[in-house]
């Protein structure tokens, strides 16, 4: 977390760096990820480790979270600089709705791949459909997180309350483990493909994925246009066939105090560096710049706006 007397300093240094972009004052970054197992956590790792080999004068470090809901109001709260958060949840963060019950001040980096609900059930569990989850133990992910939001409104559209299930709040290294065991009868997990948790699973027990992306139509008219229906491939896990879910995009998200030469020089790596990022999290999808902007409703932070202008052609 970024101390106030050294926010001050940088502040006052916004636009003085001339050529030297990768020149900062001595810097602390905190950046809230995810799950162990999780994309949000490999590439949050990855990108930390990266920051400080190419920005000098930065530290960067990151704290595992249990992600989207939690990673807000650890950056609204001051104690992380940067954090990766699921689109609706983000969304609901700025309108004070959901699972805020006032507006959040957040500012955003980039939007970066796309997640996909995974809904994993063992091959001999004979469920079949959402609704067969009724009466069974089902890992819901911990209380703050968006794989908790996205699994209740999931579940709201085929008739499913909290109520109908024996909830599991769990981690997803934990949930995995339990499906194993046989202690769950299935889990949710909101994550970028593949998924490392859910990869090491299926190398040891037999998994299908349950199709959810009927339940879109229904999601959009309630809750917004975040969600769209989005393919796993039957390769990700090396299953004998695909699945059509539920996709939403992910931000990187930022404290909007954050001075503007910093953001602009986090913006820059993310991009400048991908292949030093690729070669710490294999296969992590990177951000591109023709989708990084669109990160409504969230404002992108003038130093990241900064950068996308100066990359237009």
């Amino acid at each position: 977390m970024l101390a106030l007397p050294l926010a001050a300093a940088l502040a006052g240094t916004a636009g003085c760096l001339g050529t030297e972009w990768d020149a900062l004052p001595a810097t602390r970054l905190s950046l809230a990820t995810g799950n162990r197992g999780g994309v949000f956590h490999r590439y949050g790792g990855a990108l930390a480790t990266v920051l400080g080999r190419r920005l000098t004068g930065v530290t960067a470090t990151t704290r595992p979270t249990d992600a989207s809901v939690e990673n807000v109001r650890l950056i609204t709260a001051g104690t992380c600089d940067l954090g990766f958060s699921l689109a609706d949840t983000a969304s609901d963060a700025v309108r004070g709705s959901g699972t805020f019950d006032r507006p959040q001040h957040l500012s955003a980096l980039a939007r970066t791949y796309d997640s996909f609900v995974q809904l994993v059930v063992r091959t001999d569990s004979g469920l079949e459909d959402l609704r067969d989850l009724r009466g069974t133990r089902v890992g819901l992910g911990a209380p703050g997180s968006g794989t908790r939001v996205i699994a209740r409104r999931i579940m709201e559209q085929a008739g499913l309350s909290l109520d109908d299930v024996k909830v599991a709040s769990e981690t997803l290294e934990a949930s995995a483990q339990a499906l194993r065991a046989g202690r769950l009868a299935a889990f949710f997990f909101v994550s970028g493909i593949p998924n490392s948790a859910v990869a090491t699973l299926a190398g040891d027990t037999s998994i299908r994925l349950l199709p959810l992306d009927r339940w879109v139509p229904g999601m959009v008219d309630t809750y917004g246009p975040e969600y769209v229906p989005g393919p796993i491939p039957a390769s990700t896990y090396d299953l004998p066939e695909g699945v059509e879910t539920v996709s939403v995009k992910n931000y990187i998200l930022a404290d909007p105090a954050m001075p503007d030469d910093l953001a602009y020089a986090i913006t820059r790596v993310i991009f400048a560096a991908q292949d030093e990022i690729d070669r710490l999290a294999p296969g992590v999808r990177q951000p591109s710049l023709g989708a990084a902007i669109f990160t409504s409703p969230v404002d992108l932070h003038p130093g990241a706006l900064r950068y996308y202008r100066q990359t237009q052609p």
